[in-house]
């Protein structure tokens, strides 16, 4: 295979740049990287206009619901709807039925992986056994097996010394504790945002303090232990306060946001006919919140752009608002959103938003990060800057649960190479 690029955006997120060039991919390496590149021989020449090439994409918080909910996803729809979506590796979250909570399940998802041989998957592991909350789960076993986090994710861990001994066993490690903050006590039961919208459509609302007031705890919890915390999907302004004033403070914190608390708001509820794609948790919030959170990627206080990828049968949505299950399936809009919404309409520059999906990820989670440089595999994704419209009935994901059907977005993944390996080209999986 050899392939050369003409004329495309090179995005380099670590070096906080991008820059008009060529590349050339030849056996699965990138040979040449330059301006006005001639190759001879049998090669494919792509003309790179309105395209932009990124390395190693990567989305920390999917749920691949196997084993246990297979109706829901499996790891071979999941991985196929990795890398539609651009994402070269994806980390998959332990709410699974059994969960990932010791070195045999972790085992189980590597091997499943290795089957199915797409994107890279690397298991989080739970922090407590069973993800009761209650006892600390067998974390150095699971890390010995390749688990690169811990986290009870679709639960809190509510019990605050449970969660200090956490913090300190995962520093022999040096993998983070990944916390969902939310205090259940305030939202069980809970649809939507607790405020104008849960008041004018009678839903029982979840206030921003039942997440703030757990990010608050974990921030100190960390402070005290110096241990390494992760707080996933961040909502609200006064979370970001929190983890600003631990990164102040010297706590070791990091932070992620997902595209759709990006892009809606809670208005999304009303305006969408109660579309049950737009129930959330954390549930979808106000314009202030919104606007805090783009505040946060501009300035570097969000470390991190996750999908929080939540597939779910027909049946867990086509019910009533209360009844209906809270997620959405990510993977394959969220970069188009980004770009859309972020580059494109507040232009934020494409360095500094695939930092969050790229370097900063692999940075916190210790996982391999190949960037754009010769002699190195390709591992990277083409993105066409073009529009398109959003169709979710050719999502690969089993999960068709989205608010985006019908939008039209720029930014689309025409092709994604796993470690040299062209593995999808526009619109088809390549085994």
């Amino acid at each position: 295979m050899k392939i050369l690029f003409k004329n495309i955006t090179l995005v380099y997120p670590e070096k906080d740049k991008e820059e008009i060039g060529d590349l050339y991919i030849e056996d699965r390496i990138i040979k040449r990287i330059g301006k006005g590149l001639d190759i001879n021989g049998n090669v494919e020449v792509i003309d790179g206009k309105d395209k932009i090439v990124v390395p190693t994409l990567v989305d920390i918080h999917v749920h691949l619901r196997e084993p246990g909910y297979e109706w829901k996803e499996t790891i071979e729809s999941g991985s196929k709807a990795a890398v539609a979506g651009g994402f070269t590796a994806i980390c998959c979250m332990p709410n699974t039925n059994p969960p990932i909570d010791n070195k045999e399940m972790v085992r189980f998802i590597y091997e499943k992986a290795d089957i199915v041989g797409l994107s890279r998957v690397y298991p989080i592991g739970t922090i407590t056994k069973g993800r009761e909350g209650k006892e600390i789960s067998e974390m150095g076993d699971m890390f010995m097996a390749g688990a690169k986090g811990f986290s009870d994710d679709g639960s809190c861990v509510m019990n605050s010394e449970v969660l200090r001994c956490a913090l300190e066993y995962s520093k022999i490690f040096n993998a983070p504790i990944i916390e969902h903050a939310e205090d259940t006590n305030l939202t069980l039961e809970g649809n939507v945002n607790f405020g104008k919208i849960s008041t004018l459509l009678g839903f029982k609302g979840m206030p921003w303090v039942a997440e703030a007031s757990i990010v608050a705890r974990d921030v100190f919890l960390s402070a005290l232990t110096g241990g390494r915390l992760h707080i996933a999907h961040i909502s609200c302004w006064q979370s970001l306060d929190m983890i600003k004033w631990g990164k102040e403070h010297g706590a070791n914190i990091t932070c992620e946001v997902t595209p759709h608390h990006l892009v809606l708001t809670e208005d999304a509820v009303k305006e969408m006919n109660y579309d049950t794609n737009t129930k959330m948790n954390p549930p979808l919030r106000t314009k202030e919140d919104q606007e805090a959170l783009w505040e946060g990627i501009k300035n570097d206080l969000i470390d991190v752009i996750a999908t929080d990828h939540a597939p779910h049968h027909l049946d867990d949505k086509m019910v009533e608002y209360g009844l209906a299950e809270y997620g959405i399936s990510g993977l394959e809009t969220a970069i188009p959103l980004v770009i859309t919404y972020g580059y494109y309409e507040r232009k934020i520059p494409l360095s500094k938003l695939f930092k969050k999906m790229s370097y900063n990820p692999c940075k916190i989670l210790n996982l391999p990060y190949i960037p754009l440089e010769e002699s190195v595999p390709a591992n990277l994704t083409i993105i066409d800057l073009s529009e398109k419209e959003v169709e979710k009935e050719k999502f690969f994901s089993k999960g068709k649960n989205t608010p985006f059907h019908g939008w039209r977005l720029k930014g689309w993944p025409v092709m994604t190479f796993v470690e040299g390996r062209l593995v999808y080209r526009e619109g088809k999986i390549l085994w």
